[in-house]
């Protein structure tokens, strides 16, 4: 009988598996698993009949969502992880204010269309002076800029010369992501290590495009609970979870949930892989 086999899913844009899920897969195949790496815009045939599909550097998705979602659907739901529905819920930051509505603590944020006067009106609405603008379906800082009011037209247009997303997420700048933001890894709910993502000098977009690097970072356990309390909001638990956010005095401040294709350091945090490992072998053997 062969080895039952697990599939990480990467995309055509970047096909091999990074330093830290090269740590995921090793550790996985010292448990017996046979271990491959699919793109997810490419054929579906390693996907179909695998005893475990893990949605890793899926990176590419924003640029053409309506593929994924058809992806996604034709996924097993009980041997993917994350399951597609909760995917699909974290796609569109949209759900930051639905995990506001349910007492996580946010910046002042608002989604509205991808139009300059909405984007104006948003502001006042949320008393800010100095905002940022995200689309709301994307990935790697694309698109992602500071707007100021009465510049709204100039920053808008900043985002459409790479994107056109039909809506935005107007959120309140936070000044303390100049310092990293905390990251926080989960799996299946118990906390497995932090890390901070900082930005290059003089930039706010943590993403490695704009010179951010990630790197370890020792949580105190206030952040680690703070964080742990946002994760309970989410619709169903994570296999995996990334959960980013800064400090403000002593006030944790939530900036993103990613349990789609987040960066998990794997690499940089010792035995981070097999804790990924153990709670993966334990979802498979509960499908």
């Amino acid at each position: 009988m062969g080895r039952e086999r697990v599939v990480l899913a990467t995309c055509r844009a970047w096909p091999e598996l990074s330093q830290s899920d090269r740590r995921l897969a090793e550790a996985l195949e010292r448990r017996g698993f046979l271990v491959e790496s699919a793109p997810w815009n490419g054929p579906f045939a390693p996907f179909d009949g695998a005893r475990a599909v893990v949605i890793r550097s899926t990176w590419d998705y924003h640029e053409s969502l309506d593929d994924y979602h058809a992806w996604l659907g034709r996924l097993d739901s009980s041997r993917t992880f994350n399951p597609p529905d909760l995917v699909r819920w974290n796609l569109d930051k949209s759900y930051l204010t639905e995990l506001a509505e349910r007492g996580a603590p946010l910046p002042a944020c608002a989604v509205v269309e991808a139009d300059a006067a909405a984007v104006a009106g948003a502001l006042v609405r949320l008393s800010l002076t100095d905002a940022v603008i995200k689309p709301t379906v994307g990935a790697s800082g694309v698109g992602v800029e500071r707007v100021a009011r009465g510049l709204e037209a100039e920053a808008l247009e900043r985002v459409r010369a790479v994107t056109r997303s039909p809506r935005l997420l107007v959120q309140e700048f936070i000044a303390e992501v100049g310092a990293g933001e905390m990251a926080g890894v989960f799996f299946a709910g118990a906390f497995s290590h932090g890390l901070r993502r900082v930005p290059a000098a003089g930039e706010f977009r943590v993403n490695s495009q704009y010179g951010g690097r990630m790197e370890a970072d020792a949580l105190d356990s206030p952040t680690r609970e703070a964080m742990s309390r946002v994760l309970r909001t989410l619709p169903t638990e994570p296999l995996y979870a990334r959960v980013d956010g800064v400090r403000r005095g002593s006030r944790f401040v939530l900036m993103e949930v990613e349990v789609n294709e987040p960066g998990l350091g794997l690499h940089l945090a010792p035995g981070a892989a097999e804790r990924f490992a153990e709670a993966l072998v334990a979802r498979v053997r509960a499908a």
